[in-house]
């Protein structure tokens, strides 16, 4: 479960982060994710259930954001995300073409306790 090893570097992380802005505790985690990536939310969520511990994570909630896949529109221009592997445009029905997204692995931000 590769999952673990993630929670455990953005517990790391968020803990450093509050660490040197003098704040005891974080209160939240938000992580973006590309639909591309293989992390699971439920495990994610599970995984930092169990990475977060005693640290200044202890009590924190984990946001979850997913990023889709960007397609274009070969025909007629129209920037769109890709649902479900369907990569027709939604406005003329023409084939799109990628453009990019789906494989990010972010923390995007943390809150902490004043």
């Amino acid at each position: 479960m590769h999952e673990l090893s993630i929670a455990m570097s953005l517990v790391e992380m968020a803990t450093e982060r509050a660490r040197r802005a003098g704040s005891p505790r974080v209160t939240r985690l938000n992580l973006r994710v590309g639909v591309l990536r293989s992390v699971e939310d439920e495990a994610m969520r599970m995984a930092f259930e169990a990475a977060r511990g005693d640290s200044s994570c202890r009590d924190a909630e984990l946001c979850i954001e997913r990023i889709p896949i960007r397609g274009r529109c070969g025909a007629c221009g129209v920037e769109y995300g890709v649902q479900q592997d369907r990569w027709d445009c939604p406005v003329c029905g023409a084939e799109g073409e990628l453009l990019e997204g789906g494989d990010e692995l972010e923390l995007a931000s943390i809150e902490i306790e004043d």
